[in-house]
């Protein structure tokens, strides 16, 4: 091993061991205290970091009608979001199907779609975004019964990424040429794969969203055109700071077909832009705007 490769694995592992013991610390907690602590972190550190800037840069962008003070608001409520993602999460991830449903609210018209959707026979994608708390969300799905995967990028440090997986009492799928096949052997025996949608991908088409061409995967249009399944669009959003949940899962979007394929990527990869544009405007301290999204 060089050394190069040596001070890696290192950094992995004392990385590795501060997150075991994060996931200690907080797991050991009433979970609206975990969520407390976190946020509290959350907002002292990630405001003192250079990404701060990146996510006021991409506010002011995205949404130009809000001034200093509110946008300020909306980054320090943001941070505490991410910060009760963290302390919450393993509370979540070992949460039952009877747990979960204590912690969340869903409308009759999104109870009628879950049912509707688990019996239809048919699978699809579910789309959503990095609002509320997105690790609720395959959850829900396992509580009404409903088959499905979650796609995901692996944490870059594999230590970390194995105690998490280890969490997740869910099915994933890597993002890889692999995992790609994966969804598409969920999707042919009637299952459902969620994607997030909103981040920035390394292959993709620039497709317009909010002020400016964003890279954005095509292959969630693609799927869906080539196998006509379903396209639901989902989302999670935090309610206050006790610990409750909305969920919103609304009917499959209406598919619109020309002779021209590429068009049709292309429109309804625009389609999933705007829902994820309404939804953030919506919500806009829910979402992670210190993702480099319009990154060119």
């Amino acid at each position: 091993m060089n050394l190069k490769k040596l001070i890696k694995t290192i950094r992995y592992l004392l990385e590795g061991c501060a997150v075991k013991l994060g996931l200690m610390f907080f797991g050991a907690l009433d979970v609206k205290k975990a969520g407390d602590i976190a946020a509290r972190v959350s907002k002292f550190v990630g405001k003192k970091l250079s990404v701060q800037r990146l996510a006021y840069d991409n506010l002011s962008k995205a949404l130009p009608h809000l001034n200093q003070d509110e946008k300020e608001k909306i980054l320090d409520d943001m941070w505490d979001n991410l910060g009760r993602i963290i302390g919450e999460f393993p509370h979540i991830a070992a949460y039952s199907a009877a747990e979960i449903e204590n912690i969340i609210e869903i409308s009759e018209e999104t109870r009628a779609n879950l049912d509707a959707m688990r019996d239809s026979g048919k699978g699809g994608i579910i789309f959503s975004g990095h609002i509320g708390n997105w690790e609720i969300g395959p959850k829900v799905l396992v509580s009404y019964g409903i088959k499905s995967s979650t796609v995901y990028r692996p944490l870059n440090n594999p230590f970390v990424e194995e105690m998490t997986a280890k969490l997740r009492d869910v099915d994933m799928i890597e993002k890889t040429a692999s995992g790609g096949r994966k969804i598409i052997e969920v999707i042919k025996k009637g299952g459902f794969v969620i994607i997030l949608a909103d981040q920035k991908v390394s292959e993709g088409e620039k497709i317009k969203f909010f002020h400016d061409d964003a890279i954005t995967t095509t292959s969630i249009a693609r799927i869906i055109l080539k196998y006509n399944v379903l396209l639901v669009p989902a989302r999670v959003i935090r309610l206050g700071r006790d610990f409750k949940f909305k969920v919103e899962l609304e009917k499959p979007v209406v598919i619109q077909k020309t002779t021209d394929i590429n068009f049709d990527i292309l429109l309804l990869t625009r389609e999933i832009n705007r829902k994820l544009e309404i939804w953030i405007s919506e919500y806009p301290a829910q979402w992670f705007w210190v993702h480099n999204r319009w990154k060119k």
